[in-house]
């Protein structure tokens, strides 16, 4: 299953500030000096949104774009100096012909730059 989520961390104001104008609520969040689950106290408060979870790739893709969108039509930025965003993207290769890939078009990864969002893909 493939999966995608957008982490988004920083300053706790600037956070706040995002986060109201979300089309989704965060799934989970963190605060400040909160105690990690490896034993580390975190260095800055966040949150995390599942933003979408589907078998074909480019339905994923599809779902993140719209996700997307409607941040940017929100005039929601992650490009704040005290914030960042990471949309990560968990992606299960199938080795078969013909198989779906993950193909980003121009103009998505135009948009992930345009809203200071990093890309992490992992497989």
């Amino acid at each position: 299953m493939n999966i995608a989520t957008l982490k988004v961390y920083g300053d706790a104001d600037a956070l706040a500030d995002v986060r109201d104008g979300l089309p989704a609520e965060p799934d989970s969040d963190w605060k400040k000096g909160d105690v990690r689950p490896d034993g580390r106290v975190r260095i800055d408060s966040g949150f995390y949104v599942n933003l979408a979870t589907d078998k074909n790739p480019m339905a994923l893709l599809k779902q993140v774009h719209g996700f997307l969108m409607e941040c940017q039509a929100r005039g929601i930025s992650f490009n704040a100096p005290n914030i960042e965003a990471e949309l990560r993207i968990a992606y299960v290769c199938d080795p078969a012909p013909g198989s779906p890939t993950l193909d980003f078009s121009l103009a998505e990864l135009t948009l992930l730059i345009e809203m200071g969002i990093t890309l992490s893909i992992t497989s």
